[in-house]
């Protein structure tokens, strides 16, 4: 198959996607409001709650909390890629398809990105418009930082899968993940609020670089100047990514050997 050929694929299963979703009005309405009443929750909290750690930083904790949780969408969105678009029960219709596994992948998660968009712009409206947020955005900075988040999350996203395609049942990757990123990530508040052996834990997981920067990004920060955070982000990217697809191909091997691949 061309490139093009593949990217009309991708195109023809986002529109589905999207088609689909669009039939469902209520839930698109409860969806936004879902957004926006969580927005405006989260800017009341950091409007009326006092986070002194921030008091040397450009931004007060309004604005640390909806970037936080904005941007907290995508990882989610990512971390669980894998595991919802090729599922172990699909996963033997789909490799004997004329379709890609990558370019099935891509088509089938583009809906979930534009949505998880929405979601964030919902968010930094409300800090906007609503609570005085003022951002400074550096859009290279920022399409690097949100690539480079995405891409490692994936990489944890066919780690989980991989497991999952093996054991039919239970993903502890996507749940040791998801507590790492709220409780060591840099999303809801600082680690430095933490108890010091708490701390350097924040240190070894990719979260809290990516929460850093990106917030870093929108406040006004050059690439220069995120710099050091960025390097560790690159880094953990370029090992969680491959060894993520590695995990995944090995336990799809091991899957087709044993034939238990369509097995849940």
């Amino acid at each position: 198959m061309t490139l093009p050929q593949e990217m009309e694929k991708i195109y023809f299963f986002m529109k589905r996607d999207i088609l689909s979703f669009s039939t469902y009005k209520t839930n698109i309405l409860l969806s936004v409001l879902s957004a926006l009443f969580g927005a405006l929750s989260y800017a009341f909290l950091g409007a009326n709650a006092q986070m002194p750690i921030l008091t040397n930083s450009n931004m007060n904790f309004t604005t640390y909390l909806l970037i936080g949780l904005a941007f907290n969408t995508y990882l989610s969105q990512s971390l669980t890629l894998v595991q919802r678009t090729i599922n172990p029960w699909s996963l033997e219709e789909v490799l004997v398809s004329p379709t890609g596994l990558v370019t099935f992948i891509v088509g089938s998660s583009m809906w979930g990105f534009i949505w998880s968009t929405l979601v964030i712009a919902i968010y930094l409206a409300v800090g906007v418009f609503a609570f005085g947020v003022i951002l400074s955005v550096n859009i290279v900075g920022t399409v690097l930082v949100v690539a480079l988040g995405i891409a490692t999350f994936i990489g944890f996203s066919m780690i989980g899968a991989g497991i999952l395609i093996l054991t039919k049942q239970g993903d502890p990757v996507t749940t040791v993940i998801t507590i790492a990123t709220n409780l060591f990530g840099n999303v809801l508040f600082p680690p430095q609020v933490m108890p010091q052996a708490l701390q350097v834990i924040s240190y070894f997981v990719p979260q809290y670089y990516f929460f850093t920067t990106i917030r870093q990004v929108l406040t006004g920060a050059t690439l220069q100047a995120i710099l050091p955070d960025l390097l560790v982000l690159i880094l953990m990217c370029v090992v969680i990514l491959p060894l993520g697809y590695f995990i995944y191909s090995w336990c799809l091997r091991i899957a087709k050997k044993n034939g238990t691949l369509s097995w849940f």
